[in-house]
């Protein structure tokens, strides 16, 4: 192991930092929407241009991810805009275009971000609509193209970034394919949604509705009659013979979403780098500011914000999530890069996503749950500067908060999550005594243990409404369901944290990465050590003893000091925010245009 937290990505930081650090990616606030959406676009391109992206991204895909961290941190629009521009639409060409299929002047285009690509799937009228889609594609076979078209309003494409005028768009549209008046399945189809003058002919594209989220140009759009030629199908090993009969190597309309879907691996494994990346550089920016940031209060005059032990029990958990979310991140990744283990996988009735791959989707769902909780938790320990704009947190909540629904629905890959882990009722291996409550050993032991008992609890009420519906039993039992898998999330995430930390080579960072890795579990232990008590797996001495190493660790953890960040390897750049600033009042005063 280097001693990168990021797994040799660090290495492309000094690309990355000549390109993000330039003026174009300085904050500023633009009045006009539109301003805003064309901002990113042409950072998009210039990112692009500059790094080189798709020959450097083909040639080492690290280097894409790498780019996707520093979008996030920067500008979360440019980095959703990115995600779905080369994980998504470029990715599908890369991976699911016909082998003899000539898209060589469109390929150019994206790879030039001339056009700018975004994926356009859900219905806005129906909940879940990937698994129900009601656009069609009708196959022609006098012309050999396909048709597209939209049944009503509640088939209208919803949340593609689309609305912005003059920005020319390429479309990756998931429709039904139907050829002789028989579906065959869900596939994705290029379609061009307009160029720099008009709208193509077919499509209709609303105005853009904005979001304080991540601000960009969402719009609904519709089709009627648009024509898409036979070599933008990106079919996926599917052919339609000359006597109008489909070949599919999916083998049911079920497994043909799954594989017409398998790029939201690219999608899942993109939002979790992103998220785990703002979560850090939240982590960085508040442990930096709480030990510069100094009180007037009675309570302790003179004394920074960490030496107050409110600030640290909030700090410091937080950091040990990011972290832990980190080593999962980087875990997910390796896996992306491998091409994945096509045995893990959930069952898809009621969402395709965990199907694609249940590790890399259960990954997005924490960096999501980890980003929700960094910024969250330090906005309020920022005060009145966390809820600035210019300090970025804001911002990265906004990210966290669109992935609940980007790259997989967070609610639909868990009840999946839930299901499978019910359907596989055997206990994950414990020991029958546990260690000291110092090591991080017995914490993994513990976090089986809670997960052993919700798997068995929620096993046992199931069975026990077997004369339910699925559906009510399910929705009758949704609060442990989440409950199960958000153990089973810590447990992975604190085994994968352990074995990261155990990586490094010996000497401060890796003493605090298992400082951190103790806290994340012991933090875990804490929030459930009721439950734990009752089920006899702490005594009441050992119950107490979680609540006093938690604190005890918080405090070692401050007498690092700002220095922290750098004991780490965190980083505030790209930020652009005042209290990355080594003044942070000089940067605020300046900022504001009554600087000295």
């Amino acid at each position: 192991m280097s001693g990168d937290l990021r797994d040799g990505r660090s290495g492309f930081d000094p690309d990355m930092r000549g390109v993000f650090g330039g003026g174009l990616f300085a904050p500023r606030d633009d009045r006009a929407p539109s301003g805003q959406h064309r901002r990113t676009y042409q950072q998009l391109r210039h990112i692009t241009h500059s790094l080189d992206l798709p020959r450097s991204s083909r040639q080492d895909p690290r280097y894409l991810f790498a780019a996707l961290e520093w979008a996030a941190v920067v500008n979360p629009a440019l980095f959703l805009t990115s995600t779905v521009h080369y994980g998504v639409c470029v990715a599908g060409i890369d991976g699911m275009a016909q082998p003899d299929s000539d898209l060589s002047d469109l390929r150019g285009e994206l790879d030039a971000a001339r056009t700018v690509g975004t994926i356009l799937i859900t219905e806005v009228g129906h909940g879940t609509s990937h698994v129900a889609l009601r656009t069609r594609a009708d196959y022609h076979p006098e012309t050999g193209c396909f048709e597209l078209s939209t049944p009503d309003e509640t088939a209208c494409k919803f949340m593609a970034h689309a609305g912005l005028e003059g920005v020319p768009k390429v479309g990756m549209v998931y429709a039904q394919l139907r050829v002789g008046g028989k579906y065959h399945g869900v596939f994705p189809f290029l379609v061009r949604l307009r160029d720099e003058h008009r709208t193509g002919e077919g499509v209709r594209i609303g105005r853009a509705v904005r979001s304080d989220a991540v601000d960009l140009d969402y719009t609904l759009v519709r089709f009627d009659g648009a024509t898409v030629p036979y070599e933008r199908w990106l079919s996926d090993g599917a052919r339609i013979d000359h006597e109008g009969v489909v070949h599919d190597p999916a083998d049911s309309p079920r497994q043909r979403l799954v594989r017409s879907l398998r790029v939201s691996r690219n999608a899942s494994t993109a939002g979790a780098v992103g998220l785990a990346a703002v979560a850090r550089a939240t982590g960085a920016l508040t442990t930096r500011y709480v030990h510069h940031r100094t009180t007037s209060g009675a309570l302790a005059p003179g004394a920074t914000l960490a030496e107050h032990a409110r600030v640290r029990r909030t700090l410091f958990p937080a950091l040990a999530a990011a972290m832990a979310a980190t080593a999962q991140v980087n875990r997910a990744l390796r896996i992306t890069l491998d091409g994945g283990d096509p045995q893990q996988a959930a069952g898809a009735d009621w969402s395709p996503w965990a199907s694609v791959h249940s590790e890399l989707a259960l990954t997005k769902v924490i960096a999501t749950w980890t980003a929700e909780r960094v910024t969250g938790d330090c906005r309020k320990l920022l005060g009145a500067h966390g809820v600035l704009n210019a300090n970025r947190i804001h911002a990265y909540e906004g990210l966290a908060a669109i992935y609940h629904s980007a790259g997989g629905d967070n609610t639909l890959t868990t009840m999946d999550l839930a299901r499978s882990l019910t359907g596989d009722p055997r206990a994950v291996p414990v020991p029958s005594r546990l260690g000291r409550m110092d090591e991080v050993d017995t914490l993994v032991v513990l976090a089986r243990v809670r997960e052993n008992l919700l798997r068995t609890r929620l096993c046992a009420r199931l069975g026990a409404d077997r004369c339910l519906s699925e559906a009510d039993r399910w929705d009758r039992h949704a609060r442990l369901a989440d409950e199960l898998v958000g153990a089973h999330a810590h447990r992975i995430v604190l085994e994968q944290f352990l074995a990261w930390a155990d990586s490094f080579l010996p000497g401060q960072r890796r003493d605090t990465l298992h400082r951190l890795c103790l806290l994340n579990g012991l933090d875990h232990a804490r929030r459930h050590g009721d439950e734990l008590y009752r089920a006899g797996w702490l005594s009441r001495e050992q119950h107490q003893r979680v609540d006093a190493v938690f604190t005890e660790q918080c405090d070692v953890l401050a007498e690092h000091g700002a220095g922290l960040v750098e004991t780490l390897g965190l980083t505030t750049e790209g930020t652009g925010a005042p209290l990355a600033a080594d003044d942070h009042v000089a940067a605020m005063t300046s900022m504001a245009g009554i600087g000295e």
